[in-house]
């Protein structure tokens, strides 16, 4: 039996490093770019949830052997997507700044 080749998905969306966060206007393109890129790679990750969900489905008592690719994906996509969620526009603490100004 060969395994089907995995579903593609998009990388995790990187923000610019260079970015001016004092230039208002390209902060919130940019902010607003990183979200859009976020929510695509969430709904291609809910694809694939239901693509094992309909796998399921059609296959009943062989499931588990015949959707293993499908569900093996699927954990490593939610696990990345757990671990490696960044939050670009995280701004500093604000124990930091009062400790910088004393």
């Amino acid at each position: 039996m060969t395994v089907p080749e995995p579903i593609k998905i998009s990388p995790f969306p990187v923000v610019d490093p260079s970015l001016d966060k004092s230039d208002h206007i390209s902060f919130v393109k940019a902010r607003s770019a990183f979200a859009k890129e976020q929510l695509v790679r969430t709904e291609e990750i809910n694809y694939v949830r239901e693509k094992m969900k309909w796998c399921y489905r059609r296959e009943g008592v062989n499931h588990l052997q015949n959707c293993r690719h499908l569900t093996m994906q699927y954990m490593e996509l939610a696990r990345a997507a757990k671990l490696e969620w960044i939050k670009p526009f995280k701004m500093p603490a604000a124990s930091t700044a009062a400790s910088d100004e004393e």
